[in-house]
């Protein structure tokens, strides 16, 4: 379920709208086809090459593993969108979600690094 934009901080207001506006960017160039199970078959590497160069791939994960450090609640604004948009999210969805996370919790130091 979606929050309303006015329940949401300012800060992901901000995120969300451009989440969308680099949505609309990548659909123009044939990127966001709307797949229904973008989360599984929509495999396009070099789209989740372009979300890390935003910052939007290991988002939640901790600067000094690599992820940007960000909020959960970030991280929920940009998959609601990716998703909703149908966007190509599998190439990096169990990394980002399952992979990364479970490593950080159960890991060595060596393996978080």
């Amino acid at each position: 379920m979606a929050f309303p934009d006015g329940i949401l901080p300012e800060s992901a207001c901000r995120l969300r709208t451009e989440v969308r506006a680099f949505l609309d960017e990548e659909r123009a160039r044939g990127t966001v086809l709307g797949r229904p199970d973008s989360w599984l078959a929509g495999w396009d590497p070099d789209f989740s090459r372009r979300l890390a160069e935003r910052g939007w791939v290991g988002m939640a994960l901790p600067v000094e593993y690599g992820g940007a450090g960000r909020g959960f609640l970030e991280r929920y604004v940009v998959i609601e969108e990716l998703l909703a948009a149908g966007a190509p999210v599998s190439a990096h969805w169990v990394s980002d979600r399952q992979a990364g996370p479970s490593i950080l919790q159960h890991g060595t130091e060596e393996q978080c690094r």
